[in-house]
């Protein structure tokens, strides 16, 4: 700060150090990653929403019962709700992406096992004779 002519005031030089000390630009890598934090999140919500979704749905095949007598399709949603509360404070996106990713994989091996031995059990029926009458 100088005094100059009766009044207070700053020369141009401690202005722009002021200005630059508290106004930093963040650099352009800077601006990518904090406009990607937030779409990376809403992605990675939106995908476990999807996951969860494709598991209530393909829980609906799963109509018979375990032997406690509970239908498996509830017992298959219990299980895939206390999953999904027990990873919901999980900060780390990269967990939670491989979570994503093993979900999924086991989602469509159980699916394509259900579908095998749904295609076997048909072919079996098919294959024996019918009995007039029944």
């Amino acid at each position: 700060m100088c005094y100059v002519d009766g009044k207070i005031g700053a020369d141009p030089d401690e202005v722009a150090e002021l200005i630059e000390s508290n106004i930093r630009r963040p650099s352009r890598e800077e601006q990518d990653a904090q406009r990607a934090t937030p779409r990376r999140l809403l992605t990675t919500r939106r995908e476990a929403l999807s996951l969860y979704r494709e598991i209530l749905r393909y829980s609906n095949l799963f109509v018979h019962r375990d032997e406690h007598g509970r239908m498996w399709r509830d017992v298959l949603r219990a299980n895939a709700r206390a999953e999904f509360e027990v990873a919901r404070s999980e900060p780390d996106p990269e967990l939670i992406n491989r979570m994503i990713v093993t979900g999924r994989d086991a989602v469509q091996r159980i699916v394509d096992s259900y579908m095998r031995k749904r295609q076997r059990i048909i072919a079996e029926e098919t294959e024996r004779p019918q009995v007039p009458g029944m």
